[in-house]
């Protein structure tokens, strides 16, 4: 019976080189049959937490947890067995057929498949055999190298995989592909971790959110909350914030009503029209008045600010 409530877990995680801090302090969580999205800009820590979790890297301080194992636990080892992972690139041998690289895995990794096992963990990737048999990687397209670095993730039958900006080069119908294989494989029951600086992308298939820039898990936030979050707003700018943002609220009971120096800020349903009858009623000047719609990126550019501050 599991005992553990996340399946990958990271508590006060550093790793310095150095000078360099280079992952700050990270709480990552991600629970069993998540497709956990890690978005950061380029340098923001990702590969390196990968790399720390698969332990291609040591941390400097910090826990990592996996199956509820610590990694100084001995038992690790047997937890590791089952993270498959994709670090920035995949590594298969081009000169081998698609079948060949997956049977160079399962050595590897001490796998027992049987051929037939070995075409189905093809087909389930949408690599159709019967098309590759005789097709040597090198022939691939990028999205089909890909798709054979899952199934070669897969030989050991993972419960978690790790995957480092998977899309990055990736056509159009590469990443429709990609992303369609992800989803069909969290079906039927592997966790994913999936890198990327391309939210919007990572929106269509992730039920969870990490952010991260500068080393710093920001925030974690499920897709759910994060659409609630970016949404509708209005901006109003004046001289004194403060004032304006108390005479809003007791006028209209706003609940969701923030200020700075600059303008206020109101999420709340609002009628344009009623809020503009006040402010001329009330001989309130204000410098600008607009209706703003935020998209998950402006939260996520905001986290940022936020962040550096």
């Amino acid at each position: 019976m599991e005992n553990f409530t996340y399946i990958v877990e990271t508590e006060n995680l550093n790793k310095k080189y150095k000078n360099k801090l280079a992952v700050n302090n990270v709480n990552m969580h991600i629970k069993k049959g998540d497709i956990y999205g890690f978005v950061g800009e380029n340098g923001a820590g990702k590969t390196t937490i990968i790399r720390l979790i698969t332990d291609l890297a040591i941390p400097s301080s910090g826990t990592i947890k996996i199956l509820g194992i610590d990694r100084k636990d001995p038992n690790i080892i047997n937890a590791r067995k089952k993270i498959g992972a994709i670090v920035e690139s995949v590594s298969l041998n081009k000169g081998l057929t698609a079948i060949n690289n997956l049977k160079t895995q399962c050595n590897l990794t001490n796998s027992i498949k049987t051929d037939e096992e070995l075409i189905k963990l093809l087909e389930k990737v949408g690599l159709n055999y019967s098309d590759i048999s005789n097709k040597k990687a090198k022939n691939f397209s990028l999205g089909m190298r890909q798709r054979l670095g899952l199934a070669m993730c897969m030989v050991s039958d993972p419960e978690v995989i790790l995957l480092d900006e998977p899309m990055n080069g990736l056509d159009p119908q590469g990443i429709i592909e990609m992303r369609e294989t992800i989803i069909s494989l969290n079906k039927s029951g592997v966790t994913f971790l999936i890198s990327s600086h391309i939210l919007s992308e990572l929106a269509k298939i992730c039920n969870r959110i990490g952010f991260i820039s500068h080393g710093e898990l920001l925030e974690e936030i499920s897709m759910e909350d994060l659409h609630a979050k970016a949404r509708r707003k209005l901006i109003i700018k004046s001289e004194n914030t403060k004032d304006l943002q108390g005479k809003l609220i007791k006028e209209f009971a706003f609940k969701e009503c923030e200020q700075d120096d600059s303008k206020v800020i109101i999420y709340d349903n609002f009628d344009i029209n009623s809020m503009m009858a006040y402010l001329v009623k009330n001989k309130i000047t204000v410098s600008d008045f607009y209706i703003k719609e935020e998209t998950i990126e402006d939260y996520y550019m905001s986290l940022i600010v936020k962040g550096i501050k």
